[in-house]
């Protein structure tokens, strides 16, 4: 008669489960770097961004101001808070684009920025993107 648990298959399963929990713990912390780096706002927007047809590459950098007071707080940039020094909020964004240079791209760029980001267009400032063969 033949036992149906002998020693040997109870040493393999834990060590085959270890494995594969090692397996999956691993390729869930790279999967996570990754969503990390694509999830920071500034990121997000880059990508949004780069998707519109003659943007190309985007760049974009949020200043961030210490807010005031509370009658000033804007409930949409609140989403967008800096932990950094008590409470702050995006008074301003710079957006660096390879088509930035053709001014309907530039006017579409900053039609759209100032709608999602219900930000004044004074406030935002768009520049075309050093093409690595330029002179100077």
């Amino acid at each position: 008669m033949e036992k149906k648990w002998t020693k040997q298959k109870l040493i393999f399963i834990p060590i085959a489960l270890f494995v594969f929990l090692a397996y999956i713990s691993v390729t869930w912390n790279d999967s996570k770097t990754e969503q990390y780096n694509a999830s920071t706002e500034e990121g997000r927007l880059e990508q949004a961004l780069s998707q519109i047809q003659g943007v190309g590459q985007v760049k974009v950098y949020f200043h961030y101001d210490v807010k005031k007071n509370q009658s000033e707080s804007n409930s949409l940039l609140d989403g967008y808070l800096s932990s950094s020094e008590g409470p702050t909020y995006i008074s301003g964004l710079l957006v660096v684009s390879e088509g930035a240079s053709n001014p309907a791209i530039q006017k579409k760029l900053l039609d759209t920025i100032s709608r999602v980001m219900q930000m004044p267009a004074h406030r935002i400032m768009i520049v075309p993107m050093e093409n690595k063969g330029d002179e100077q």
